[in-house]
């Protein structure tokens, strides 16, 4: 088993052994087979191949999109509903693990355990959550608010993305999902998850049914 510093960034993960391996972290314990599970004292963000992790055990667990905020867990954790505050945190990867993200999800609704998304609150993170999920997942999204919004908003952003929003319009999407990209078009949003962790906006959950 290996472990991350909380001090590691993601672009010096970018070696290949990090590419092979899922990288988890709570403030729950996280359960693997075949050696202790990891407890939830533990100060380090953990690294470990796909067939290391205990599936059964596990109950519920958040995928987020960006690897700086698996290394700034806390925050994210205490920003969560109080729900998803005791997920384990699973970040979605950039090399092979990415690519791999489909059967890691599938593996866990294969053991009945709760998955949510946390991706950023634009286009493209819509167009990536609305492709990974199903109908028993949820979404981690902020309150609308866009008094906040304005001062953290990436307009230019928004207008790189054009292509994403434009494929989401396009294909048969839950309501819930076909809300959120009306409210995101309408305002021209693309707000990080980093923004909305250090600015404290408040966020809820969505169903994606």
């Amino acid at each position: 088993m290996d472990t991350a510093r909380p001090g590691i960034s993601e672009k010096s993960a970018k070696g290949g052994v990090f590419q092979q391996l899922i990288s988890l972290a709570g403030n729950v314990n996280i359960p693997l087979k075949n050696q202790p599970d990891v407890p939830k004292e533990t100060r380090y963000v953990v690294s470990v191949e796909l067939d290391d992790l205990d599936f059964q055990r596990f109950s519920r667990v958040l995928i987020i999109e960006n690897g700086e905020l698996i290394v700034q867990w806390r925050d994210v954790v205490h920003s969560l509903p109080e729900e998803w505050q005791s997920a384990v945190l699973v970040y979605r990867g950039h090399g092979k693990n990415q690519k791999d993200l489909p059967i890691l999800i599938e593996c866990f609704d294969s053991n009945e355990v709760k998955v949510g998304f946390f991706y950023d609150y634009d286009s493209a993170g819509l167009d990536m959550v609305e492709q990974l999920s199903n109908d028993k997942h949820h979404w981690i999204v902020p309150v609308q608010n866009m008094e906040l919004f304005k001062g953290i908003n990436k307009s230019d952003e928004f207008l790189k993305q054009l292509k994403q929003l434009d494929s989401v319009k396009k294909r048969s999407v839950p309501v819930s999902i076909r809300e959120h990209l009306y409210y995101i078009e309408t305002n021209s949003l693309a707000i990080t998850q980093e923004h909305l962790i250090n600015n404290r906006c408040s966020l809820v959950t969505c169903n994606l049914k």
